[in-house]
């Protein structure tokens, strides 16, 4: 089985092989190529079942989470929008639309399950490393880094744009429904006003970017679960790095679109 940087602890039971902060980026960058040159390996049944497994783990269990932070944050947005712009239907249209369809949405959405779930990655991990795990699956012929990374890496990809979708309808809902009662307009007209702002393109990018997050979030965690060490205080370690790691992603991908936008705008 091919070794990439952060995996070569399956095959010696989990020692921790990347102190160093240069070593740590090492092992990003080559757990990104790795999660995009194994396209293939998706046509194993046992890698498939492993995904929906993780996407269940990752994005469904937290939706509940998502959607009230939704719901709450589109009121809210709306509310403080009125204030500011009293009647002026169009600012706040514009704050629904760009402020927290574009900006909100991904952010909080990744937030929310980047806090939940990369400790969880790591930490399952990692404590798999303490048992030695890795290399009884090895001997079992199961492709370890495929099996446990892939999964995890897709989960978080696929799970973050799918929830910042439903956080976006849910949140755009709520900001109409409060529009309506502060302006005391007919609801179709607000939501018509929304659509005149909206356009695919912003939701299309607003969903790449929440993938992206998601993607470089779930390289974070399997870095750190798999780099965890063999010790119970190894394990609490991966699961705090993963979280302030994937933070620190989420944090630099959004940066990096908003500068994105400017600069195309």
């Amino acid at each position: 089985m091919e070794t990439v940087a952060g995996q070569a602890d399956f095959d010696d039971g989990g020692q921790d092989l990347m102190p160093r902060d240069a070593s740590r980026l090492g092992g990003y960058a080559t757990l990104c190529y790795f999660s995009l040159s194994r396209l293939g390996a998706w046509r194993d049944e046992l890698l498939r079942d492993e995904l929906a497994r993780q996407i269940h783990a990752v994005g469904i269990s937290a939706l509940p989470v998502v959607l009230t932070l939704a719901a709450i944050t589109g009121a809210t947005t709306v509310t403080q929008a009125g204030a500011l712009a009293g009647q002026d239907s169009d600012l706040t249209q514009r704050l629904l639309v760009f402020g927290l369809f574009f900006e909100l949405a991904p952010l909080l959405t990744a937030l929310v399950i980047v806090a939940r779930s990369s400790a969880t990655i790591a930490s399952e991990l990692a404590v798999m490393g303490v048992h030695d795990e890795f290399r009884a699956l090895r001997r079992m012929g199961v492709p370890v880094a495929e099996y446990l990374m892939l999964p995890r890496v897709a989960a978080m990809a696929i799970a973050l744009p799918v929830a910042t979708a439903l956080f976006q309808a849910v949140a755009v809902i709520s900001g109409w429904i409060a529009s309506a009662l502060l302006l005391n307009a007919p609801l179709f007209d607000i939501a018509a006003r929304f659509f005149d702002f909206a356009s695919p393109v912003v939701g299309i990018v607003s969903l790449a970017k929440a993938a992206c997050m998601g993607w470089l979030a779930g390289v974070v965690a399997t870095h750190h679960g798999s780099s965890g060490g063999r010790s119970t205080q190894g394990v609490s370690s991966a699961a705090m790095q993963a979280v302030g790691g994937g933070l620190v992603a989420v944090f630099l991908v959004d940066i990096a679109f908003a500068l994105l936008a400017y600069f195309l705008r």
